[in-house]
């Protein structure tokens, strides 16, 4: 049996240690913030460092010690980009390749999503096996013979190499789209048969409307991938006026310098869109990732 004394001390241990519960999960909390800051401050330091030499001068670039913060700051590298370089037209040409891209990767991936989530076909989970596989393939393995491809059928120095691929889908958004439509409960597919659709009137009328977080995330990677896309016009463009936004960063760059703070004003706009899309979509984001099982 414990004796009173026992007693006593047991529950003034008990005691103490509740007392310290606290505070050491504090400490851990705040070891934890600082940590994370951190990691934050060395991810945001590019950035800033771009952002500083947008609004200096080479003066600045090439001071030691290095100036963080310019001496004179001033706004006309960004005049310098946008209207002594061809900018816009880069913009352009972008926003055409990028806007019809997504189009076609958000229609084929998620039909091709619906067919292998809802649809019983035989050798469906072969053929998603397959698809899944394709994600292994660097794409430097297949440039060769797709680059033949498109020089028989005439395409090159066009927009069709860069735009039709997206009408053929996409594995990784085929997956994300596929593990989303699984969190769909399937009493309203069946409502949808009951009341006459067919599966095309099921995709469109039920599935895509209860897709809007799904369908924001897929456009945010296909916007992404094809905004900041440099391999594929390098290779297949070759007619200035039809580059993109990323090979017309390349004009900054001249025989002997480089307009460094112009470049990276430049920088500074084509990294906006990009910024301003994902702090617009992130809860929509973060939603359809935790309801198609990505989480962690």
């Amino acid at each position: 049996m414990m004796t009173t004394q026992q007693a006593v001390m047991t529950a003034q241990r008990a005691s103490r240690r509740a007392k310290s519960t606290p505070v050491l999960r504090l400490i851990g909390r705040g070891f934890t913030y600082l940590f994370l800051s951190f990691g934050a401050l060395l991810m945001l330091f590019p950035f800033a460092w771009m952002i500083s030499l947008s609004l200096g001068s080479m003066n600045d670039l090439w001071a030691i010690p290095p100036r963080y913060i310019p001496e004179s700051p001033s706004l006309g590298n960004y005049y310098t980009a946008l209207f002594e370089f061809p900018f816009m037209r880069y913009i352009r040409n972008t926003l055409v390749i990028t806007g019809a891209s997504m189009v076609g990767q958000l229609l084929s991936s998620t039909a091709g999503a619906y067919s292998f989530a809802r649809l019983r076909w035989k050798g469906r989970d072969l053929v998603f096996i397959l698809v899944l596989g394709t994600m292994m393939m660097p794409p430097q393995v297949t440039l060769i013979p797709t680059y033949v491809i498109w020089r028989i059928l005439g395409a090159l120095d066009t927009y069709a190499p860069l735009i039709i691929p997206g009408y053929l889908g996409s594995a990784f958004l085929t997956f994300l789209a596929r593990q989303y439509f699984f969190s769909i409960p399937l009493e309203l597919e069946d409502a949808a048969r009951v009341d006459g659709c067919g599966f095309f009137s099921t995709y469109f009328r039920i599935m895509l409307p209860l897709a809007v977080p799904l369908m924001i995330t897929l456009g945010l990677f296909s916007f992404v991938g094809h905004w900041n896309d440099f391999f594929g016009p390098l290779i297949y463009l070759t007619t200035p006026d039809k580059y993109n936004i990323q090979l017309g960063l390349m004009s900054f760059r001249g025989q002997y310098v480089t307009d460094v703070p112009a470049l990276m004003a430049a920088s500074v706009m084509v990294l906006m869109p990009t910024l301003v899309i994902f702090l617009f979509g992130q809860q929509y984001f973060i939603r359809s990732v935790v309801l198609s099982g990505l989480k962690g």
